[in-house]
Order: structure tokens, then C-alpha cells, then sequence
């Protein structure tokens, strides 16, 4: 394995791809096993599940993952399943342990092996109940003695290592092994704590994308048993999106672009990963913007404009559930097209970072590195899910009344101005009387999308906090509340015949 990555060095790109495959993999296993029970328990919802693979969405996501758990399988030779499996142990292992070791009278280097590796430490403390000295790391023959010196170890007064950025390990090697001295003339206890961590944290996407795949499987389930008038409503929605033009233009086009995005040179001195990631959140979200308000058009307008909405609705369907409906389906065509286009951008993020080290004459980076960039960007994805959902509530109330053209007009314009909405109250202040009445009224009636651009964060790599994912979901759901309501009002009074 040392020998295919010294010689190929684009495989390091592949363990972070194949994190992500696994979890595919592992996510397709627990939906069969679902499935099998759902067969033993209730047939005829087992028939309908089995029936929903030909809609428009849990199709083309069966085969989705389907794509990355042959990709985790044909990987599986070429990374570094040892270290991935270890870490994946770590999490659900014990984190932490003590001994005591009793140290005889005149020791000169009592040999003590602890039961962890070094690259799992997080945080060592020793403390004694005599005077001893302690070795963490032993000379190795043809090399310098240790970069840690002996520790002094006084009744009492306990010493501490922590990892931090930077910090020497206080052992080598792949087993964690101290020496110590006692030079009096009694045993002495020396009493170790330690606290482990997994060696590589970023194994955890394999955890995380299988329970994020098995529980949109579980919702989306759900919904199909527990709303069915809804759910064909919202499934002849994605269908009809996917068999429009615009859908596999969007895919193809989005999908040649990010690998593109590879190898285009943006001269930005060793930060072209950083521009990559930018220019592809920014991508998708435009695609899969279009992909949705043409989507909405074609299924809210056209289908108002050719009486076909006055047939759907002669059956015993509501209004409220056909405009509810619809907006779920064009909700579940940006999560697939997200989920397509985002599964490509991480996989390009992680090769562009061994692309970069190449072109700059980097030092080539650890399969961890590769991770970490790829992790950064999820965040940003799903802030521009939140985004074009909720793009898509103003579409479907603008479909309502309008065709095609002023829907994608109306509709890029609020995409334009959410945006500049900041910038727009700022410079109104201390201005005229109508700057700053033009002001207040796009903060008041447009959505402020710049709550979902954190571009700058992602592309730096800094981590993004959990709540303000949460409230940024909040708001776009509030705001696709009020936009849904519209929708209401305007399609309740239009005349479909």
C-alpha cells in the first residue's frame, strides 16, 4: 500500500471518495434490511415502497447510491483500510483508562507499555507517589535522542501533556511505551491517566453519510405512507422535472464544469482549492435554481394554463395539498440535484488538493488533508439547499399567476437583490427620505439570502457552528412559510377553467 501511494500519489485523493461510498454502501444495506422487515411485517407497504423506485425521486437516488457503493467497492483495495477501521473503533470505544505501576527500589528504566498508540493521544498525566524520573521517549540507534526531555516527577505535582497544534508527542513509535527511574530505596506507584482520540477524525463521514442517507430514506418513507395524496403530487413533480431537458443539461453541464475546475489555473499563489470550492457551491446553486423555477413553471403554469390542473383537482384533492404537493416536489429536484453535483464537488475537492500540491511542489498532503477540505464544504452546500428551497416556495407563488419568462425574471431578481439586501439598507442610512423607504422595504419583503452565503468561511476553512445552520433552516423555513401562504391565497381564487 506505502508503495502504489509513493507511486501514485492521486490515490491519497481516494480515501475521503471512498468515506463517502462506504456510507452509501452502509446506508443501502440498512435500507434493505428495512425493506426485508417491511416485507415480513407488511407486504402491501413493502409493494408500494418497491412500486415508488419508478417516481421521480427515490429512483434516481437508489441509483445514486447504487454508484457510490460500487465506487467504495472498487476503491476498497487502494486506501488505507487500517487506519480508516481504527479510527471508526475509536468512536465507539473506550476513550480513556488509568494504571498504576509499582516501581521497584533502584529501577534504572523500568519498561512500561501502555495499551493505546501514540497517534490516538489526546492527553497524558503522571503523577507519583515518590520522587521519579520518567522517559516518554527512548533513543533509537543511528538517531538523536528524543525531542522530550525526562520528566521529573516530584510527591504530588503531577505532569500534563495535551495535543495541541504543533506539540512534540511525548512517545513514538506505534505503541505507546515510558521508562522510568527510581532511585530510592522504597517502590514508588507512578499512577498514569490518559485520554484518546481517534487518529483520524475525518473517518467520521463514513458514520455521518449513512445516517443522513437512511434517515432521508426513513422521512421520505414516511411522508409516501402518511400524506399519499401529497406524495403523488410531489412525485409527478420530480418526475416531470427529470424528464425535462433542462434537468440532464444541468447535471451534464455542472458535472463537466467542477472537473474542470480542477485543472483551470486561478493563480491565486496556493489557494486554488479555496477558489474551487467558491466558484462550485456557487455553481450548483445557480443549476439547480434554474433546474427548480423551470421545473415550477412548467408543473404549476402550464399545467394551470392547460386545464390539466382542473383535472388533478376533480379528484378528491385540495387545492392546499396540490400547491403543498408541488412545492415538496420541487424541494425533493434541488435535494437531488444537490446530492448529485455535491457528491462531484466534494470528490473534486479532495483531487484538487493533491492537483495543488503537484502544480505548487508541495509537500504531498496526508488522505486527511483531502478530508478536512471536502468536510469544510458540506456546510456550505447545505446553506444553498436552504437557499434554493426557499427560492423555490417564491417560484411555485409566482407560478400561480405567471408563465415561464416572468417567473424566471421575478425570480433571478429576488435571487439578486436577497443578496445585495445588506448593502442596500447600509448605504440608505442618513440618505433621502425614498432612499431610505426603498431600503426598508426590500429588507422587509425580500429574504436576506446573504444569511446562506458563507463562501468566505467555507473556502478557509473555518468551521461553521451547528446553530447557525439550525437557525438559518429556521429562517428559510419561516420565510418559505409566508411564500407557501401567498401561493395559497393567489391560486385559491384563480379560475382553472
Amino acid at each position: 500500500m506505502i508503495v502504489l501511494f509513493a507511486e501514485n500519489r492521486w490515490l491519497i485523493a481516494l480515501p475521503p471518495i471512498w468515506l463517502l461510498g462506504a456510507g452509501a454502501l452502509v446506508a443501502v444495506v440498512a435500507i434493505l434490511a428495512g425493506y426485508a422487515l417491511l416485507r415480513a411485517v407488511a407486504p402491501r407497504s413493502a409493494a408500494e415502497a418497491r412500486a415508488s423506485l419508478r417516481d421521480g425521486f427515490l429512483g434516481p437516488l437508489a441509483w445514486l447510491l447504487l454508484t457510490f457503493s460500487a465506487i467504495a467497492v472498487a476503491f476498497a483495495p487502494l486506501v488505507p483500510l487500517g487506519q480508516i477501521g481504527r479510527s471508526l473503533q475509536r468512536f465507539v470505544t473506550a476513550d480513556s483508562g488509568t494504571r498504576t505501576v509499582a516501581i521497584e527500589p533502584g529501577a534504572a528504566l523500568q519498561e512500561i507499555t501502555l495499551p493505546f498508540r501514540p497517534q490516538e493521544l489526546a492527553r497524558v498525566d503522571l503523577q507519583a507517589a515518590g520522587r521519579l524520573v520518567v522517559r516518554t521517549q527512548q533513543p533509537i540507534e543511528g538517531f538523536a535522542l528524543s525531542k522530550v526531555p525526562d520528566v521529573d516527577l516530584d510527591p504530588g505535582t503531577p505532569w500534563t501533556w495535551k495535543r495541541a497544534e504543533g506539540a512534540t508527542s511525548p512517545f513514538l513509535g506505534q505503541r505507546a511505551t515510558l521508562q522510568a527511574i527510581n532511585a530510592s530505596d522504597r517502590p514508588v506507584d507512578l499512577t498514569i491517566r490518559w485520554r484518546l482520540v481517534p487518529e483520524f477524525p475525518q473517518a467520521a463521514i463514513l458514520p455521518w453519510t449513512a445516517a443522513v442517507l437512511v434517515a432521508l430514506a426513513a422521512v421520505y418513507a414516511a411522508f409516501r405512507l402518511g400524506a399519499r395524496r401529497m406524495a403523488a403530487v410531489a412525485a409527478a413533480t420530480t418526475k416531470e422535472a427529470i424528464g425535462q431537458p433542462v434537468f440532464a443539461v444541468a447535471l451534464i453541464a455542472g458535472v463537466a464544469l467542477l472537473f474542470a475546475f480542477i485543472v483551470i489555473p486561478y493563480n491565486t499563489f496556493g489557494e486554488d482549492v479555496k477558489m474551487l470550492k467558491d466558484s462550485g457551491l456557487t455553481l450548483i446553486k445557480v443549476l439547480a435554481l434554474l433546474v427548480v423555477v423551470w421545473t415550477a413553471s412548467v408543473a404549476v403554469a402550464d399545467e394551470i394554463e392547460g386545464r390539466t390542473a382542473l383535472t388533478v383537482l376533480s379528484k378528491p384533492l385540495t387545492r392546499w395539498q396540490f400547491v403543498i404537493g408541488k412545492f415538496i416536489g420541487l424541494a425533493l429536484v434541488a435535494l437531488l440535484v444537490f446530492m448529485i453535483l455535491g457528491g462531484v464537488l466534494l470528490a473534486t475537492t479532495s483531487l484538487k488538493v493533491v492537483y495543488d500540491a503537484r502544480e505548487g511542489a508541495k509537500v504531498d498532503p496526508l488522505w486527511s488533508d483531502c478530508a478536512g477540505e471536502m468536510i469544510t464544504v458540506v456546510p456550505g452546500l447545505v446553506l444553498a439547499l436552504l437557499e434554493t428551497i426557499l427560492l423555490a416556495a417564491v417560484s411555485l407563488a409566482v407560478s400561480t399567476r405567471l408563465g415561464m419568462v416572468p417567473n424566471l425574471i421575478i425570480c433571478f431578481t429576488v435571487y439578486a437583490l436577497g443578496h445585495l439586501v445588506p448593502m442596500i439598507v447600509q448605504s440608505s442610512v442618513g440618505k433621502f427620505a425614498i432612499v431610505r423607504f426603498v431600503g426598508k422595504l426590500f429588507a422587509t419583503l425580500l429574504p436576506v439570502l446573504e444569511h446562506f452565503t458563507i463562501d468566505a468561511a467555507v473556502a478557509g476553512g473555518v468551521p461553521v457552528p451547528w446553530g447557525y445552520l439550525a437557525w438559518a433552516a429556521l429562517y428559510a423555513g419561516l420565510y418559505s412559510a409566508i411564500a407557501l401562504l401567498v401561493a395559497l391565497v393567489l391560486f385559491q381564487d384563480r379560475d382553472l377553467a
